[in-house]
């Protein structure tokens, strides 16, 4: 037999993305003109936070196309790079917009489970109950109809007779050759 495992999902490493260290490299190299490529690893390296090139050129491509860096200079990952403070306060806005937007999803969610699940024990109990007695007043009226009604006597059905099977008759000439042989 064989049993089928679920591919597990890599959990995020803990810890600042390499987006946000590549922010607080920038901020602290603080260089007017922008701050270029190798100039922002060297300051991570500084800091003790080796990242590999390709990691940190990809990064530095999805922060330019998100428009948390703005590149002054070059294309892709080459060139020199700026902090864009209105866009990322932007961005940081929409992100936080979308995140309240997820938990009041998440609570309507919630509580229209909470109501299916109220409705639903609601009905359980409904079908639980005994029918509704009748009141005293409308036994005391069928009492007094049925008693004034003389009642019906039932005759008992007549059983039907099942025709009985009449046996074939022998011939004359077959008792005879009975008879015979006797």
């Amino acid at each position: 037999m064989s049993v089928q495992q679920k591919k597990a999902k890599p959990s995020k490493p803990a810890g600042p993305t390499t987006l946000d260290l590549i922010k607080k490299a920038i901020a602290d190299l603080n260089d007017p003109k922008g701050s270029s490529g190798t100039a922002i690893k060297k300051q991570m390296a500084a800091k003790g936070i080796v990242k590999s090139n390709v990691i940190v050129n990809k990064a530095l491509k999805r922060g330019v196309e998100t428009g948390v860096l703005k590149q002054v200079k070059g294309t892709g990952a080459s060139g020199t790079f700026r902090l864009d403070t209105a866009k990322a306060k932007q961005a940081q806005k929409e992100k936080e917009k979308k995140v309240k937007d997820q938990a009041k999803k998440k609570a309507a969610q919630e509580k229209n489970k909470a109501k299916k699940a109220a409705a639903k024990a609601k009905k359980s109990a409904a079908k639980k109950k005994p029918a509704v007695k009748k009141t005293a007043a409308k036994k005391t009226k069928k009492k007094a109809a049925s008693s004034s009604k003389p009642k019906k006597t039932v005759k008992p059905k007549k059983a039907v007779k099942k025709p009985v099977k009449k046996t074939a008759k022998k011939s004359p000439a077959k008792k005879a050759t009975k008879k015979a042989k006797k």
